[in-house]
């Protein structure tokens, strides 16, 4: 392999990353242009070094699979370190999955599979572009918590009225328990929606409710 061999590889890379980086970049996450670079220069780095090595080590085996395993590892490290936990959800996935790939695109233009880089490059931008679009506009469910309060009266009644409120704002029950005291019940739903965003009118609905003294409304990781 001669160095303009090398270098045209190397250019592959940072080209391949640079794609990738710019959309992360411009959606403001924080492994973005330069991060997504640098991965993929250092998997065709790892791959061109080994295949180096074979020509000028007479005598020596490299084996090029223990290379991508070690550059699948390593960038299973850096990946969990854009992951954030937060109460609302987890962020961070995509960017992870990006580096991921970015890293697998290095390796393939370090083995000058530009053919296959090139696609993988288009696949990804086609997955951070195009089904970002699509994805927004999907009918994916979302789960609640809600608890309501209200002075003593018939459970059965009390729940046969908020299910018949919760229904017809397109509310699934999916789980349900209460504790009643001389003071009143307090009733805990766990719900299920088909929309993104749920229609938080059924919670004032219930406020309205005969007897009711409190209305707790949350998302399902409890952030009221």
């Amino acid at each position: 392999m001669t160095v303009a061999d090398s270098a045209l590889r190397l250019m592959a890379a940072f080209l391949a990353g640079g794609t990738v980086g710019l959309e992360r970049q411009i959606h403001g996450r924080p492994a973005g242009l330069r991060t997504h670079i640098l991965v993929s220069l250092g998997a065709a780095v790892a791959v061109i070094a080994g295949v180096h090595a074979e020509q000028v080590l007479p005598g020596i085996s490299i084996d090029t699979g223990r290379i991508i395993a070690g550059v699948i590892t390593g960038i299973g490290f850096l990946g969990a370190g854009t992951i954030v936990k937060y109460r609302e959800g987890v962020g961070g996935l995509t960017t992870a999955a990006c580096i991921w790939l970015v890293a697998m695109i290095g390796v393939l233009c370090g083995f000058a599979f530009y053919s296959l880089a090139g696609i993988a490059t288009a696949a990804a931008l086609l997955v951070l572009l195009v089904l970002d679009v699509l994805e927004d506009k999907l009918p994916l469910a979302s789960y609640w918590k809600l608890t309501v309060e209200s002075d003593p009266k018939p459970l059965e009644l009390f729940q046969g009225e908020c299910s018949r409120i919760l229904k017809a704002r397109g509310l699934h029950v999916k789980s349900s328990t209460f504790r009643v005291s001389d003071s009143g019940i307090e009733l805990n739903l766990v719900l299920r929606s088909k929309r993104r965003v749920t229609d938080f009118r059924a919670a004032e609905l219930l406020g309205e409710l005969p007897g009711v003294t409190g209305v707790k409304w949350a998302n399902r990781s409890g952030e009221w």
